[in-house]
């Protein structure tokens, strides 16, 4: 049987935020939403965000609201260590 929308949705949001190592505190402040309403959609307990709340939490993540909602969410690419400059030489 297929996973509803709604159950997709919260594990997905779960799995972002573990994957970055984040308390839900973080991950709402990433989202900009408030930290009870970020745990709600977590949960499931608040199970239709609205267009907007999409756009926050895609945004938060780094995604396009079509790939949040994705049966499959998208690889997530390891942080990139800044290149590192050689000192210059002094004449």
């Amino acid at each position: 049987m297929r996973e509803s929308a709604p159950e997709r949705f919260k594990k997905q949001l779960r799995e972002l935020r573990e994957k970055r190592a984040w308390m839900q505190a973080k991950a709402a402040e990433a989202c900009g939403l408030n930290d009870k309403v970020y745990q709600l959609y977590e949960v499931g307990i608040k199970q239709n965000p609205g267009l907007l709340n999409l756009e926050k939490i895609a945004d938060g993540y780094g995604l396009d609201v079509s790939e949040l909602l994705a049966p499959d969410l998208p690889k997530i690419r390891a942080p990139q260590a800044p290149a590192r400059r050689l000192p210059l030489r002094k004449k």
